[in-house]
């Protein structure tokens, strides 16, 4: 469960947050620009065959193990669809575009491509705005945590703020 909650969260910075570049193609698990992350599909074992992450060659800080068709399926308890997928158009070995992001892409990487039949990828249906709105409000109306009140201030040395502006 806290899987597609993470999932969610990101997807709700993605679709309704202003200050996210979605040009950027940002992952959906740590709202980084592509290429920094990387996500490698790989055929599960077992009978189903099912296509999952592929955990040793994707890269991301957050990489986290979630069920990939759970996560393309819109419910009214969890309706974010945004999961990774293979563009038909790359190359076999390329990471894949997650779905909110496949329109981006298509512009980016692909632009002779009709984006027309493929506008199913990225469109939110009617439950899953609806549903991933209704995310997006009920986390600017918690309260949260000051950060500063329950964590002590860092000591950082003259030597390390220097290094951190020349960076």
């Amino acid at each position: 469960m806290y899987q597609q909650q993470v999932i969610e969260h990101i997807g709700a910075h993605i679709l309704y947050d202003n200050l996210v570049d979605s040009s950027s193609e940002p992952c959906r698990l740590c709202l980084r620009p592509v290429p920094l992350c990387k996500i490698i599909l790989k055929i599960a074992k077992g009978r189903m065959g099912n296509v999952a992450i592929n955990m040793k060659l994707s890269s991301c800080p957050n990489l986290i193990k979630f069920s990939i068709a759970n996560a393309a399926a819109c419910y009214k308890t969890s309706p974010c669809t945004n999961h990774p997928l293979k563009c038909p158009y790359c190359p076999k070995l390329n990471p894949v575009v997650w779905s909110y992001n496949f329109r981006h892409h298509l512009l980016r990487f692909h632009p002779s491509i009709g984006l027309g039949e493929h506008k199913s990828l990225w469109t939110p249906l009617k439950l899953e705005k609806d549903g991933m709105k209704r995310i997006w409000q009920q986390w600017h109306k918690q309260s949260k945590p000051h950060l500063r009140a329950q964590c002590p201030a860092l000591i950082i040395s003259e030597t390390q703020r220097t290094h951190i502006v020349l960076r």
